[in-house]
């Protein structure tokens, strides 16, 4: 018998639900140890008795529903990845689930699907060695947004005279708002099969109310009014992030490639906000060792957490389920020759649009992974990228 990789909770009111998930499951017992626990508080009770991986549970359950168990299983276990699956199309409670849930499936749910979703966090799991960040992450509603971001935002839903377009331009300038909207439009409740890694398709696909909701809720949307750290710099991780971003999609030919590159750029470096609110003083001192010793920030962090911003922030844009292109593009923006074969377009262009804009630690440059755009075949796109990145740096000055 192969060895149990992973302990995975389930959670209904309804025992044939459950029954149904058993004999759906059936040919995965040799990998999961799989416990069916009939409503909310006979799922705690299973959580108190031992550790596990991944709660998955339905959304509406008399006395503890899936929101208020989610909500309990953040705050005592909260490097468990949690995923809501329900077949009630139910806005308000939705609205309630959100800032708990990683991922959101819906009734019926094809083995395949579970499966996928539950590998997917598995796999991610890995990636992130560190219990001490998963548990940092997992402890996050969501990403904090500079406070005139939001304003921004929250003024325009407010007027009537502004529509899909004013939003969309709005969500573009900040990462955090970007990364929230693609996990709600990607989440099976809220979406269709297809991954959406566009922001503009992603706000049209929502709509302007979900869009206002969202924009009016502040538990979604946190704001953070000024920096959490010193030398740390929201605002300005957020020019980066958007200047990264309009690079990566200049070096890119294709349309759709274009848009998923942009969006890319645009939430590449969310790891350091994540780990910047968790452990303010250690990054601190990060930020402090990477000016004096004149290394890279990813460099330091490694050396002192053991984990660095990019495997981070892929790790929350994984259990909130953004396609996986970006994922990878995200978690190896710092070394792409550890990624293996297949495409790597919107690697390639993020990985060149990060080093060829201003560094984040001011006189400490990155530089480009030759070896990797050897292997790849696109080492002669570089002078182009060059010549682009130079006349941007000169528009801004």
């Amino acid at each position: 018998m192969s060895e149990v990789q992973a302990r995975i909770l389930f959670v209904d009111d309804e025992v044939a639900i459950l029954d149904g998930l058993r004999d759906l499951l059936r040919k995965e017992r040799r990998r999961w140890e799989m416990v069916f626990a009939v409503g909310g508080a006979e799922a705690l009770e299973e959580l108190a008795r031992r550790p596990f991986d991944v709660v998955v549970s339905d959304m509406r359950m008399p006395g503890i529903d899936g929101a208020q168990l989610l909500t309990t299983v953040q705050a005592l276990y909260p490097s468990v990845a949690r995923i809501v699956l329900t077949g009630h199309a139910d806005r308000d409670a939705a609205m309630r689930v959100l800032p708990v849930a990683h991922q959101f499936l819906t009734k019926p749910c094809d083995a395949g699907a579970l499966r996928v979703a539950i590998e997917r966090t598995q796999a991610l799991h890995a990636l992130l060695a560190s219990q001490e960040i998963r548990d940092i992450v997992g402890r996050l509603h969501s990403l904090p947004s500079v406070p005139k971001t939001y304003l921004a935002l929250t003024e325009a839903a407010r007027d009537p005279n502004k529509g899909l377009s004013d939003l969309t331009a709005i969500v573009q300038r900040d990462p955090a708002m970007s990364t929230k909207v693609l996990q709600i439009v990607n989440s099976a409740y809220f979406g269709g099969v297809q991954r959406i890694a566009a922001i503009p398709q992603a706000v049209m696909h929502l709509g302007i109310e979900l869009l206002k909701g969202l924009a009016l809720t502040g538990n979604v949307f946190a704001t953070l009014g000024r920096s959490p750290i010193e030398g740390f710099s929201l605002e300005g991780l957020q020019q980066r992030s958007l200047e990264s971003a309009c690079l990566a999609k200049r070096f890119v030919d294709d349309p759709r490639q274009a848009e998923e590159a942009f969006t890319a750029g645009l939430v590449h470096d969310v790891g350091q906000i994540v780990i910047a609110m968790g452990l303010p003083k250690r990054y601190q001192e990060i930020l402090r060792e990477a000016r004096q010793s004149r290394r890279t920030l990813h460099v330091v962090e490694l050396e002192q957490l053991g984990v660095t911003h990019a495997e981070v922030g892929a790790y929350l844009l994984g259990v909130w389920g953004l396609p996986f292109s970006i994922i990878e593009s995200v978690a190896y923006h710092h070394r792409p020759s550890a990624l293996g074969d297949g495409p790597c377009g919107t690697l390639a262009a993020l990985h060149a649009a990060d080093v060829l804009v201003d560094p984040p630690v001011a006189g400490v440059e990155a530089e480009l992974d030759l070896a990797f755009f050897d292997r790849v075949g696109m080492r002669d796109h570089l002078p182009a990228w060059r010549r682009l990145a130079d006349e941007a740096r000169g528009r801004a000055a």
